[in-house]
């Protein structure tokens, strides 16, 4: 698979260019970083916006190899976090929405919690661009995207 590798300046221009946008457009009360590549630019949007960050440690990638299950090693209490806040709206951030299984995975948790959220990608695949709120940048489906912290 081609590899396409994202610099950092261009993560950091699309994370604010998303953290503008979702401030115009929504009442984001915490930013959700999915660790670990979307904690970098969940970090920066988290700033920008001048929210807390949150962190959803996921795993579903071994290397570059997609597993079957997920692995959660940090989870976020959303039951005492929707009760500390009742106007809750969460930013949920992630570096690529690849195959979409991250993502849908986090939303249907905080669909079942009845907690509002956004979703955001640095990057996403092109048949993902329906799915997502916001993202910084179209990739074709055959492209390994490679980034600075990796």
């Amino acid at each position: 698979m081609e590899e396409r590798r994202i610099p950092f300046d261009e993560i950091r221009i699309f994370a604010r260019t998303i953290a503008r946008r979702v401030e115009d457009k929504e009442n984001i009360t915490h930013v959700i970083g999915l660790a670990r590549g979307g904690l970098i630019p969940a970090t920066i949007m988290s700033y920008a916006l001048d929210k807390p960050l949150l962190c959803y440690g996921i795993k579903s990638y071994e290397g570059s190899k997609k597993t079957e299950n997920f692995h959660i090693n940090q989870s976020i209490n959303l039951k005492e976090l929707k009760e500390k806040n009742n106007k809750l709206h969460v930013l949920v951030v992630d570096d690529i929405c690849d195959t979409g299984d991250t993502m849908v995975h986090v939303t249907n948790q905080l669909a079942l919690g009845s907690i509002p959220y956004t979703t955001a990608c640095i990057c996403t695949k092109e048949k993902f661009t329906h799915w997502l709120d916001h993202y910084g940048c179209v990739v074709s489906d055959n492209k390994w995207i490679v980034f600075p912290w990796e």
